[in-house]
């Protein structure tokens, strides 16, 4: 997938699948954003320097001291959203594997407030946070 596409859209808000974080932009501002990064400080640093609304990216195997996924608490002390699907179940830097096959394996606290749960489908999980932003009107 080059780039980013968008692949449901409501209440002005939609989920954009990318293969890399790195495709997040102005243009995502508001938005579910699912990717096939890892979900590291920079990743989170990244979300929140854009205004995503929310993330969904890949754990990475974990990493060591959960580098991996350092960015879901990172992105929580700001109140946004954020899961990784395991590394197991979506091919690491593919968007597409992410939201169609991903299962999520950790969630922030932000996310779980919104039903997003481990062991949901990236999909289900990617709608649950399109339909809460569209809901709030963050």
């Amino acid at each position: 997938m080059s780039d980013k596409i968008s692949v449901k859209e409501a209440g002005g808000r939609k989920i954009v699948l990318a293969d890399s974080a790195a495709a997040m932009d102005e243009s995502t501002k508001g938005d579910v954003f699912v990717d096939g990064s890892h979900c590291g400080i920079n990743v989170g640093e990244m979300t929140l320097d854009t205004g995503a609304g929310a993330m969904i990216g890949n754990d990475a195997g974990m990493g060591k001291n959960d580098a991996g996924i350092a960015g879901l608490k990172f992105l929580d002390k700001h109140g946004i959203p954020a899961a990784a699907v395991s590394a197991m179940s979506a091919k690491i830097g593919n968007g597409r594997s992410t939201y169609e096959q991903g299962k999520i394996s950790v969630v922030n606290e932000a996310a779980r407030k919104l039903g997003v749960s481990a062991g949901m489908s990236a999909k289900e999980a990617a709608d649950r946070l399109l339909e809460s932003l569209v809901k709030s009107g963050k």
